[in-house]
């Protein structure tokens, strides 16, 4: 919190002017007028006092489980974050479901026909899904489905129409690390001697694979379920491409307009998750 606390004082650009709507350097018509409501709005929101008086004072409220009033708003952080929070929960668990989905069908395949031209594919795949950067993936996605196939169409209803494509972009860029790691564990398993020892009795190949897939689960299911709280953390990007109304696209806006305390709550809140 203290390290969060200082890197936004040190970023450029002062609320109060960003709240007036005017930055200190354009002319007024009335200089002395301006000057003067923006001591009073510092005095007001407490940006006058020191960084050490005003991270107590927010350590204080903390305390209390009370993140502040919003600079922008005036509205209490915590209420804000509480009304945003369902909808990036619901995007993060339908991306989290498909990522889970690829990772289990993709990386199975891979297991499977390892060293044949499906598994180079998918491995090339994975390769270039994790060096391409979030906003990447998700404006070509946008501009496919959008633009070209007119099959998505941006609009303030937070429903499944809107919800389906943020989503596929969140669980593919999430997808590569579990496909890797289902693959390597699947392969571990196939090697045991229990395996082994199935198929050269004869039993049924998708039996077999089916419990050991299974027993290599454990390991899996514990990577997918902390993988929630980055996808919530890092939705950030993806609803903005997608102009979600969520946790992400509040902090952004917030970042933009230096709303300190909204920051310092969402901040505290994503690294908690983690």
């Amino acid at each position: 919190t203290l390290l969060i606390f200082i890197l936004i004082r040190l970023a450029p650009g002062d609320p109060v002017q960003l709240l007036l709507g005017q930055s200190a350097e354009v002319a007024s018509s009335d200089t002395r007028a301006y000057d003067q409501r923006v001591t009073e709005l510092r005095e007001q929101l407490g940006l006058d006092r020191h960084w050490a008086a005003q991270y107590v004072s927010w350590l204080q409220r903390l305390l209390q489980l009370d993140l502040g009033d919003s600079i922008h708003t005036g509205r209490p952080v915590g209420l804000e974050i509480a009304e945003r929070l369902p909808a990036t929960a619901v995007l993060s668990v339908a991306a989290l479901a498909i990522q889970v989905a690829l990772g289990l069908f993709l990386g199975t395949v891979s297991a499977l026909k390892a060293g044949d031209m499906r598994d180079q594919v998918i491995r090339f795949a994975c390769v270039a899904l994790a060096s391409t950067p979030a906003f990447v993936i998700g404006l070509a996605l946008l501009s496919l489905f959008a633009v070209t196939l007119g099959a998505y169409e941006i609009s303030s209803d937070a429903g499944p129409a809107r919800l389906w494509l943020p989503a596929l972009t969140l669980g593919l860029i999430g997808a590569p690390q579990l496909i890797r790691l289902v693959r390597a564990h699947l392969l571990s398993e196939l090697g045991r001697t229990y395996v082994l020892s199935a198929m050269s009795r004869g039993l049924d190949r998708k039996r077999v694979v089916r419990h050991a897939l299974r027993n290599a689960l454990l390991p899996i299911v514990t990577v997918a379920a902390l993988s929630l709280a980055t996808l919530i953390g890092g939705a950030v990007v993806i609803e903005s491409v997608f102009a979600w109304p969520g946790l992400g696209q509040y902090a952004l806006d917030s970042i933009l307009m230096k709303d300190y305390l909204v920051i310092q709550g969402y901040a505290l809140i994503m690294v908690s998750l983690a």
